[in-house]
This record gives C-alpha cells, sequence and structure tokens, in this order.
C-alpha cells in the first residue's frame, strides 16, 4: 500500500523541558495520524489493523519510539534495563536501547555518558557518598555528533542540549540521581537498586557497527539508522518494510508534502521509489537485517541468524557427514528466514579468493566426499543471497575483531590448537589470503631436546602441527591432553613449540594481539608459560607496548567459544555490502 503517515506529536511537558514524540504507537504517548488514509487513528491501531501498510510480518506492539528531547535543563542520571530484566521486574515491558542525534546544544556543551567505577563495590561506594564529580564520566558535545545508548550504560542529557532519538518502543527509566529537585513538594522517586542491578560495570563504549557503509550510524539488533544530506533532490529505491525519516536540519518536500526540521513521518512497505528534494539533512531508521551465518566444521556445521552487531538470535548444530546429508539440512534451516546474505566459514582447504571461477568450493580436502564440492555456488542457488566465504579460523578472526578482545585493531592473530592448527591473521584491517590461504600449522619449528616423536603430519614431521597439535600429545604420551593436566613435563614441552609459532606470528604480521583457541587450549596453565617462553625466544630484539603487557598480548579466545559463529555472521555483512 502506498502511504506517506504524518502524525501528530505527543508533547510531554517535563520538570527539566519537553519531549516530542514524534512517532510512537507505545500506551504513553501513542501518536494521531495526521491526514491520508488513516486520519484520525493512533497509530497502535494502524499497526495492529493495517500490518500491509508496514510490509512486515511482527508480532507485538509497534518497534520504535523517535522523540526530539528539548532539554533547558539537564536530565537526571539515569540507566535503562536490557529486555530480560525489564520483563521480569516491570510487567513484561521491553528494555530499552537508544540512539541520539544531536541537533543542538551549547559551543562548550556536553553530555553523560558511563562512569569510571571498576567494580560493583566500588559503583555503590561512590553513590552511597554522593561522589558524582568522581562516578560520572561527562564528555564534550557537539552538533552532529551521535552516540549509541544501550541498557545499563548510565547516561544523561545536559542542559541546553536538543536530541533526536530512536529507541526501542519502551517507557523504562530508573533515575539514578536528580540533582536533589522537588516536584509537587517532593523529590523525584529513584531507582538505586534497580540502577546498580542493570548497570555495566565497569562502563564500556557500545560500538556502533557501521561496517563503513556511507551514511550509516548505527546497526544494532533493534535498527539501522542511516543520516543523508541533501542538497537538491535525493532518490530512493523501493523497500519491502516501512521506513521512519526524521529531518534533522532543514527544510524540502516529498511527493508535494512539505517537511521540515524536527518532523518524522513513515514511508509505508511497498511504498515505491521515492524522492525528497530540498536543503536538509534526515536519519532514516529501518527495521535491522537478519543475517546468516555458517561454521562448517570439520566434525559438527552450526547455522544461526543474527544482526550486525553480533547478536545470535537462533542456531542449529548437526555432524559434518557428506555433503548429500550436511547441505540440505544447511538449505532447510536457512531457506524459510529471510536473510539478506549468509557469511561461511569453512574447514579447508578452500577456495577464498572471490576473483577465481571456483570461490566458495572445497578443495583437495582430506575428507574425501568433500573435495571439490562447490558450497558456496550450491547454498547461493538455493537460498538466492549474496554468499561470503572465508576460512573458520578467519571467522573466529573476524569475530574476535568485531566483537571480542581484539575489538578495533588492524591487525590480529587468532590460532586454533586442537585437531590441526591453523592461524586466521588480519593486517591493516583486512583478513590475510594470497594465492590460497595462510597455512599456518605447517610452518616448520625446531624439535626441543629429548624429544624423539616422529611427528604427526605426513608431509612435514616437523611443523608446528606436526609436533604441537592435540593428537600429536595424545600420541607422544599416550594419554589425551585433558588426561595428562598433572605432567608438567608434558606443558613445558608444549608451551616450547606454542611459543616458537608464536615468534614467527610476531615477527611476520606483528599482531597488536595473539588470541589462543581450541581444544588444547582448555589447558589454561599454558598460558603463562607461553607467555614466559615467547619473550625469552624474542631475546630482547623487539620492545612493544604490547610485548611489555604480555598477559594482555596472549590471550584466551573471548566470546566464549562464539567468535566463529560471530565471525561467519560479521562475512555475511561483509556479503551484503559487497553486493
Amino acid at each position: 500500500m502506498k502511504e506517506l503517515i504524518f502524525l501528530e506529536p505527543v508533547v510531554k511537558k517535563l520538570i527539566w523541558g519537553k519531549e516530542y514524540w514524534t512517532v510512537s504507537a507505545h500506551e504513553t504517548g501513542d501518536c494521531l495520524v495526521n491526514g491520508g488514509t488513516f486520519d484520525g487513528m493512533h497509530l497502535s491501531e494502524v499497526w495492529k489493523e493495517h500490518k500491509e501498510v508496514f510490509g512486515v510480518e511482527m508480532d507485538g506492539d509497534f518497534p520504535f519510539i523517535v522523540k526530539v528531547i528539548d532539554a533547558r535543563d539537564a536530565l537526571s542520571i539515569q540507566v535503562h534495563p536490557d529486555s530480560e530484566y525489564a520483563s521480569e521486574h516491570e510487567n513484561g515491558a521491553a528494555g530499552k536501547t537508544e540512539c541520539w542525534y544531536v541537533m543542538d546544544c551549547d559551543r562548550d556543551g556536553s553530555i553523560i555518558i558511563g562512569h569510571n567505577a571498576k567494580t560493583r563495590e566500588e559503583a555503590v561506594s561512590m553513590v552511597e557518598e554522593n561522589r558524582w564529580d568522581d562516578f560520572l564520566r561527562e564528555i564534550p558535545v557537539k552538533k552532529g555528533d551521535f552516540f549509541q545508548i544501550v541498557p545499563g550504560t548510565v547516561h544523561a542529557i545536559k542542559q541546553n542540549t536538543m536530541i533526536m532519538e530512536i529507541q526501542q518502543s519502551s517507557d523504562v527509566t530508573y533515575r539514578l540521581y536528580d540533582y536533589g529537585r522537588i516536584r509537587n513538594g517532593c523529590p523525584r522517586e529513584l531507582h538505586v537498586d534497580k540502577s546498580l542491578d542493570v548497570m555495566m560495570i565497569p562502563h564500556k563504549d557500545a560500538n556502533c557497527y557501521t561496517n563503513g557503509l556511507p551514511g550509516r550510524l548505527v546497526s544494532c539488533r533493534y535498527y539501522d539508522v542511516d543520516r543523508y544530506d541533501i542538497s537538491g533532490v535525493r532518490d530512493f529505491e523501493k523497500s519491502d518494510a516501512f521506513m521512519i525519516i526524521s529531518v534533522l536540519d532543514g527544510e524540502g518536500g516529498i511527493d508535494g508534502r512539505k517537511i521540515r526540521a524536527g518532523e518524522s513521518f513513515i514511508v509505508s512497505g511497498g511504498y515505491g521509489d521515492f524522492s525528497i528534494f530540498g536543503r536538509l539533512s534526515i536519519m532514516v531508521t529501518r527495521l535491522p537485517e537478519l543475517y546468516g551465518g555458517l561454521e562448517a566444521g570439520g566434525t559438527k556445521m552450526i547455522c544461526a541468524l543474527g544482526y550486525a552487531d553480533g547478536t545470535v538470535i537462533d542456531r542449529i548444530s548437526f555432524p559434518t557427514t557428506t555433503p548429500d546429508e550436511s547441505v540440505p539440512k544447511i538449505i532447510d534451516y536457512f531457506r524459510d528466514k529471510k536473510i539478506c546474505a549468509l557469511g561461511i566459514g569453512s574447514f579447508g582447504p578452500v577456495d577464498v579468493d572471490q576473483n577465481s571461477d571456483t570461490y566458495g568450493t572445497i578443495l583437495d580436502s582430506p575428507k574425501l566426499p568433500w573435495q571439490h564440492y562447490p558450497l558456496k555456488n550450491v547454498l547461493e542457488e538455493a537460498l538466492n543471497v549474496p554468499i561470503k566465504v572465508d576460512t573458520d579460523v578467519n571467522g573466529s578472526c573476524l569475530g574476535e575483531m568485531t566483537f571480542g578482545c581484539a575489538e578495533g585493531m588492524d591487525n590480529v592473530g587468532y590460532v586454533t590448537i586442537g585437531t590441526g592448527i591453523g592461524a586466521g591473521m588480519a593486517v591493516n584491517g583486512q583478513l590475510v589470503h594470497g594465492m590460497g590461504h595462510p597455512e599456518f600449522g605447517h610452518i616448520l619449528i625446531s624439535k626441543i631436546e629429548g624429544d624423539d616423536y616422529k611427528g604427526k603430519c605426513p608431509f612435514h614431521p616437523t611443523c608446528f602441527e606436526s609436533l604441537a597439535s592435540g593428537p600429536a600429545i595424545e600420541e607422544r604420551w599416550g594419554k589425551k591432553a585433558q588426561e595428562l593436566s598433572d605432567r608438567p613435563e608434558v606443558w613445558e614441552m608444549e608451551a616450547d613449540y606454542i611459543s616458537q609459532g608464536l615468534m614467527a606470528l610476531v615477527l611476520t604480521i606483528s599482531p597488536r594481539k595473539i588470541i589462543l583457541g581450541g581444544g588444547v587450549m582448555h589447558q589454561l596453565q599454558l598460558f603463562p608459560l607461553i607467555r614466559k617462553k615467547l619473550i625469552e625466544k624474542l631475546a630482547g630484539y623487539i620492545h612493544t607496548r604490547e610485548l611489555d603487557d604480555i598477559d594482555n598480548y596472549v590471550v584466551p579466545e573471548s566470546l566464549e567459544d562464539e567468535q566463529g559463529i560471530k565471525g561467519a555472521i560479521q562475512l555475511g555483512v561483509l556479503a551484503k555490502i559487497e553486493e
């Protein structure tokens, strides 16, 4: 149905200023439609009774609130719960993730995002002792700044600041501190215990996960938000799902209707191509796109659904057998999930050259039924979505770089030590490929004195994998790694071999962090031994601040064994961008 839905804002006068709820179907601020087919109806009614207008099949309430916050005085210091906590403690309410675009502020304006407490005990002490200057993290702000505020973030908008806010449809706010202000003769209600319950400690700034898209302000599981500056005419392509357009600055028009700063309206799903003209800046809010991730492992397949911010909402796993058995299960899982793209982190060897005719094909795998199987082509034909393929270890490396302990780093090494040994590598922010993909498990290392083990690899008796993999440990010592925890001589030898491998990594790609995963690395006693031996083997040849902080340089994987599937989903995000 082709419809532009304009709404009467719900205006709320508050102790600190005004809020204008420009798009909302929430019970505490349900906007009326102004003009058109649904004139005089509440947005909640249109949402419930005319889903065809929105082009989506969604249960529950309208998903967004868009508001303009005109803060003449400072808002309270507050924090929002996530949906799990809100559902349990606030009668089934949704949590509150929100984002702010600063429309205007004082030249020397500031806002509060985050706090300085390192532990819950320190946070409680600062709050109880009213040490707000010590506790609160106040940062400068200017017009055009954008912030993602996730549940658990202590925050406050300061005086003389105007914000355009996009949020989940929720009105749950916990006040931590309100400057002692009085309303109707009494201090305003505080929610200190609940605030401390849900507060993120220590604070961590939210990542917007823009993925380098031009104009993208944020992608998360609740919304995608883009900004466009228009001078003249800008064309927009049709979308099956509705979108919200909010005018940040200036004025213009759409289909004969004038639009101006502070105004928001809904473009119906299936509206078709349209144009906006004028001199104005707009923000476009859409439902987030859903991505698929496939972690194609040697022993099991993991299929999952998630969003660009790394949120995984569903998954299944099953044993890796033959293509005839495994691939139909993959297709059946993804076929009706309405994913926009699929990322695959695969066991190898696999062709990862996007310019190759056999891109995404399993090559000379020891898994004979999979040899030369065109995995990407088969799935692309069945699912009709863009697909990006990389190695499973590169997928894990990407997961850690995007969502884990290496977030934001440009040079990273992820080494898995288990049934085999492999490494995912990134240099200058890009996953490493070449004529093929790195086979780090087959670099040659030196046998230590007293080790007469012949080696596990039939090609290279003294390669890294041959001497240090899980099967090598079992064959050398007669027991599986987990049964040898009390044998220090086992782990001294293993740490020596691993440190040799890591030294090669340090001296070639110069990673800012090395992450170790895989079954062997469940032996946590290895980490201090590896760190010590790595420093010894480098012998003072190089000095960096990372190596000086060796405990935070060589580290375990950080995503609770989800780095692979999160990385696969992120490959799906990249596939969509590159489409």
